[in-house]
């Protein structure tokens, strides 16, 4: 825990945590859906290989999708009130909003120990939204 004192408005503290929210979800569903489409290609090592390379990327790091499909039931709502934050001050919402359809496809998941090809599986299309 890194508690910091804001200063600013009343709704700073929850500025700062959807702020971070955003770049946080939605990166790692990012990852994950990069994922899925390397693998269908044959380039999933590739891609691995070259995530890799930069330290800081969720795509070097798919040992993690099966946690983030486990979290994904609390983490889409709270995509959701990213996107209505970002419109309310006039940006686009679009990737928090698909963020939210991403971690859609991991309804069910939660509390569920899945493999990272049991979670990319999941976010293929079959009558998903």
């Amino acid at each position: 825990m890194d508690p910091r004192i804001l200063s600013g408005d009343t709704g700073s503290a929850s500025a700062l945590k959807l702020a971070y929210s955003s770049y946080q979800k939605a990166s790692r569903a990012l990852a994950a859906v990069a994922h899925a489409l390397a693998a269908d290609h044959g380039v999933e090592g590739e891609l691995l290989d070259i995530a890799q390379s930069h330290t800081t990327s969720y795509l070097g790091d798919p040992d993690y999708f099966p946690k983030v499909a486990a979290r994904a039931w609390r983490w889409a709502p709270e995509m959701r009130e990213v996107g209505e934050a970002l419109a309310a001050n006039g940006l686009p919402r679009d990737l928090a909003d698909g963020a939210a359809k991403v971690l859609d496809r991991w309804e069910g998941a939660k509390g569920q120990s899945l493999t990272v090809l049991e979670a990319l599986e999941r976010l293929r299309s079959q009558g998903a939204p």
